[in-house]
């Protein structure tokens, strides 16, 4: 599949034009999209519903702990920020992630699944980071979201391997990356969120074959598109 578009044609949808929006993956209970703008007031909500459930910080930034307001003028940016890394080499996407109606539609927005890589073609690895809101965590979510986008990693999309990382105190995260077959590939000291203190964080590694499948299937649209989207963002004629 080749990435074209038709001249003067204002028909074209914006998943046409703009194929990140267009990758939907759906598990038993979840949808999990590109965020767009509309999504943004359900995003602050979820992000200033609180996140963090340990007395410490789990990322590498408070960003959560800011106010709504300060999340819109720092998170907002960020989410702009990222759409620029759209070729074959580095990419980046924010999947919000919804619950699903009873008709199979989404819900509430109640986080987010960022997967994105670097040098793509050569290493073929995925790095995932993600957060829910407080009241949508201990419920299966993390680990079912987390399945999902690999599913789409490895099935539809080439990747090989996935990584990610915790601190070595943050059991949650551990456990949903080794229930998924994900083993320790290393162990780095780093300041904490606020940067005031070390931390130790586990770095985390999945071979695909390695990946413990759970025993569903993930229903992946637009992931084809998107591949090709990304390969023309690459060539001389995509910004002349």
């Amino acid at each position: 599949m080749s990435f074209q578009l038709n001249a003067d044609d204002s028909t074209h949808t914006l998943e046409e034009v703009w194929p990140p929006l267009g990758l939907r993956i759906e598990s038993p209970n979840l949808v999990l999209r590109h965020v767009r703008e509309t999504d943004f007031p359900a995003y602050l909500a979820a992000a200033s519903s609180g996140v963090k459930s340990t007395e410490r910080s789990p990322f590498v930034s408070p960003w959560d702990e800011n106010s709504p307001a300060a999340l819109a003028g720092s998170s907002l940016p960020w989410l702009y920020s990222q759409r620029s890394r759209i070729g074959p080499d580095s990419w980046y996407l924010m999947l919000a992630v919804f619950t699903r109606d009873e008709s199979g539609g989404e819900d509430q927005l109640i986080g987010m699944q960022d997967v994105y890589a670097d040098s793509w073609p050569v290493l073929r690895t995925v790095t995932s980071g993600s957060w829910l809101r407080r009241d949508a965590q201990g419920q299966g979510h993390g680990t079912q979201m987390r399945a999902a986008m690999l599913m789409w990693a490895f099935d539809h999309f080439g990747a090989e391997y996935a990584e990610s990382g915790a601190y070595d105190w943050n059991t949650r995260s551990l456990r949903v990356s080794r229930s998924l077959g994900y083993f320790q590939s290393g162990t780095r000291r780093v300041t904490d969120a606020h940067g005031t203190q070390p931390e130790w964080e586990h770095q985390l590694r999945l071979p695909k074959n390695d990946f413990i499948r759970p025993p569903w299937t993930a229903t992946v649209t637009g992931s084809d598109r998107l591949r090709a989207f990304f390969q023309f963002a690459g060539h001389d004629d995509a910004t002349a």
